[in-house]
């Protein structure tokens, strides 16, 4: 299989098992999660917000998420934290650090989304109706 086409299609790629793993929101999370998700995108991975560089179902802000933060380093450290191997994860790393959020394929955004949240930045999102992330 194509690597190329395997870190773009993660739902099809021979990892997707880790994949999936590493986008499931933990359960402390997910009632957060869906006000967050409803809130900031109506839950659109496509989504991107007129006004500023945020984009995706969580509305990173890709200036300072994905050029300048490192945001898919963080991917790439969780899907190897859940077993994806070190070459495949440097290949997801690649694609998303030249892709904008909003084309980034569903699970990665979660993937991003877990990363942070699992790392204490769910003050992120807090906001109108999203005030607490459950312990």
């Amino acid at each position: 299989m194509d690597r190329e086409w395997a870190v773009q299609r993660p739902s099809r790629s021979v990892h997707s098992a880790v994949i999936r793993r590493s986008a499931e929101i933990p359960r402390h999370a997910r009632a957060f999660a869906k006000c967050v998700s409803d809130r900031e995108s109506s839950g659109s991975y496509t989504a991107r917000n007129p006004t500023s560089s945020a984009q995706g179902r969580w509305q990173f802000l890709d200036i300072s998420w994905r050029q300048n933060g490192g945001l898919h380093y963080m991917v790439a450290a969780r899907l190897k934290d859940q077993g994806l191997p070190s070459s495949a994860a440097a290949d997801v790393r690649r694609f998303l650090a030249d892709t904008p959020i909003y084309r980034w394929p569903g699970p990665y955004q979660d993937t991003a989304f877990v990363a942070v949240i699992l790392s204490g930045g769910w003050h992120h999102w807090q906001g109108p109706g999203c005030n607490h992330l459950a312990p």
